[in-house]
């Protein structure tokens, strides 16, 4: 499936575990973390992360958006 949604996965100096950072056509939306366990993963919303040329209308299926979620959730914990 094609998506507008990218996971990147790195370490943040701010979290002591790996970071997920989900992006929407390159603008950031949030981050999840597991610092507090895989089973207590916390997502944390990013209003103007990133400063784009065109602005990016944060509007899309929820679907596909809960799908890019699991996935990234799914990729932290292993």
């Amino acid at each position: 499936m094609r998506t507008d949604f990218e996971v990147v996965f790195f370490s943040d100096s701010r979290y002591e575990e790996l970071t997920a950072e989900i992006s929407y056509k390159d603008q950031i939306l949030c981050q999840l973390n597991k610092d507090k366990g895989i089973d207590n993963i916390e997502v944390e919303f990013f209003a103007d992360a990133r400063i784009l040329v065109e602005q990016v209308a944060m509007k899309f299926p929820l679907n596909e958006f809960l799908a890019v979620l699991e996935e990234a959730k799914k990729d932290l914990i292993e």
